[in-house]
């Protein structure tokens, strides 16, 4: 009953979703690393997930009118991220790209639909 998304590839960011939980194992912040219990999921955020795609159009945009990008890349600006609030901690993850992003949304719709089936919620 797993279903693994992969976040990222380098440096790897994998959510392994399990009967009671998911694993997260974030190469890039260690510490967001290890097992959560769905009974203890708060909420679960999904700020500016739009940005990593404005950021690539204006930086196109700059491209053919000027000829070079002014426009910040997302991953010097680093403006979405995905925020799990569980009753043990906060988990934050940068999405630097639209396939980030993309997925994001995926484990948001995951992790929300598990946490209101689990019969310990505190929703």
């Amino acid at each position: 009953m797993s279903e693994n998304i992969f976040l990222k590839n380098d440096p790897k960011i994998e959510f392994q979703f399990l009967e009671n939980g998911f694993e997260l194992i974030d190469r890039q912040t260690n510490r967001n690393s290890g097992f959560y219990s769905y009974d203890d999921l708060l909420s679960i955020d999904l700020d500016n997930a739009w940005f990593p795609r404005l950021a690539k159009w204006l930086r196109a945009i700059t491209w053919i009118i000027n000829g070079v990008p002014f426009f910040p890349d997302s991953d010097s600006y680093k403006k979405a991220k995905l925020t799990i609030h569980s009753e043990k901690s906060n988990l934050s993850i940068w999405l630097t790209d639209t396939f980030m992003a993309e997925k994001a949304k995926n484990i948001k719709e995951i992790l929300d639909t598990k946490s209101k089936q689990s019969p310990n919620n505190h929703k």
